[in-house]
This record gives structure tokens, C-alpha cells and sequence, in this order.
């Protein structure tokens, strides 16, 4: 089971735009918790761990416990988020209530692992799918899906299928889906010049002719 990450919060009875200003002069950020067959919750909360995960690169998967002072809980994902456009501090956070018994789909990040020789050699390795979407319990939810490519050849590459996902998660991409390929390096090139020769429009031929009141 992954960690669950514990913040605390603040309810907060009143909402608005003036409201929200006087948190963050109080150093904390105005949030919302929401969820299916629940009523939202206004809270308010420091913005130091919600920074903390989007600097690793996790915040979306990552399982958060809302806590508040009198001990009221939510099981959350952080769903959303606003930043502020001039000095990308945070301003608003959203926050996902899930139940522990209920599926959830979202997208997992895929992080490739070893090396192959057939790269040392000269190979081209084309990631070319960076995450996946898959369906597990929040208990089961994945930080990032690992795909070892020590054993890539020439020529070779690994689909969705043939991804090794941790028990209790299950892709829902379509199987035949490509992650990465290891190619030589003119096939690369070969392969790269064809598709922009196909993609590029055909030239238009202009030939000037006469016009009929020329001719007449």
C-alpha cells in the first residue's frame, strides 16, 4: 500500500475573493474538498506540502489525508491547482475525496529503467508513450510504473501488454500500444525523413495560360 501523505487543514466558513486574499496574507492557501454525493468543504491549508509534491513530480498520485483539528478525515488526490502567473506561487488547491472500496482511473507516469547494449552500440531509443491511464483501489495506486529495457535488441520494443504493473492495477490503454522502441540509427533517420515527406503537402503547380480575353 502506498503512503498516505497527512496534511492538516483548516474549515473555513467563509468564501470569496477578499476572503482568499487574507489567507495567503496569513501565509496559507484557500483549498476545496469535493467528492462524489458529498457537499464541497471550504478549507484552508499551509501550501508548503501540496509545493513539495508538485516539485517531485507526484502530486497527482500521491494519497492525502485532510485532517483538521477536531479529527475530521478526507481521503483525497489532489485534483487541481492554480498558480499564480507573474510569481508561480500557489494560490487554490483542489482536493479529490475518494472511498477506500471504489475504483478510480487516472494516469501514472512510466519511467524506464537499465540500459540496453544495443543503445551503447549506437541504437535510437524513442520513448514514445510517457504515461498510461489504469484503474486500481487508492490503496494500489502507483507512484510510477518502472519498464526495464536492458534486454531491448535491435528492432525492438515494448507495448502495454507487456508492461509488469503492480497487483491490484490494470491498464485500460489499448494493449498493442507502442512505450518504447530501439532502433538503428539510420532506420531512425530513414523512418524520420519518410514521415515528413509524408506529412508535407504536395507541391502546386501554377502554369499561367492565357485568359479567354486574352486569347479572344
Amino acid at each position: 500500500m502506498p503512503q498516505t501523505m497527512m496534511i492538516p487543514v483548516q474549515v473555513r466558513e467563509k468564501v470569496g475573493k477578499e476572503v482568499a486574499r487574507k489567507i495567503r496574507q496569513q501565509g496559507c492557501i484557500p483549498g476545496i474538498v469535493y467528492g462524489p454525493g458529498r457537499s464541497p468543504v471550504p478549507i484552508k491549508l499551509d501550501p508548503r506540502p501540496v509545493v513539495h509534491l508538485l516539485e517531485q513530480g507526484t502530486a497527482e498520485n500521491t494519497l492525502l489525508e485532510l485532517r483538521t483539528d477536531d479529527n475530521q478525515r478526507w481521503l483525497c488526490l489532489l485534483k487541481d491547482y492554480q498558480l499564480d502567473p507573474v510569481r508561480d506561487t500557489l494560490l487554490h488547491a483542489d482536493f479529490y475525496a475518494v472511498q477506500a472500496d471504489v475504483v478510480l482511473t487516472l494516469r501514472v507516469p512510466i519511467r524506464l529503467v537499465g540500459e540496453p547494449a544495443a543503445l551503447k552500440a549506437g541504437g535510437v531509443l524513442q520513448f514514445l508513450v510517457r504515461e498510461i491511464e489504469v484503474e486500481c483501489l487508492p490503496k494500489d495506486i502507483p507512484d510510477v510504473i518502472e519498464v526495464d529495457i536492458s534486454a531491448l535488441d535491435w528492432n525492438d520494443f515494448i507495448q502495454v501488454r507487456d508492461l509488469k504493473l503492480p497487483p491490484g492495477v490494470r491498464a485500460v490503454e489499448d494493449p498493442d500500444e507502442v512505450i518504447v522502441t530501439l532502433t538503428a540509427a539510420e532506420e531512425y533517420v530513414e523512418e524520420a525523413v519518410a514521415s515528413t515527406l509524408a506529412e508535407a503537402p504536395e507541391p502546386e503547380v501554377i502554369r499561367r495560360g492565357k485568359t479567354e480575353e486574352e486569347e479572344e
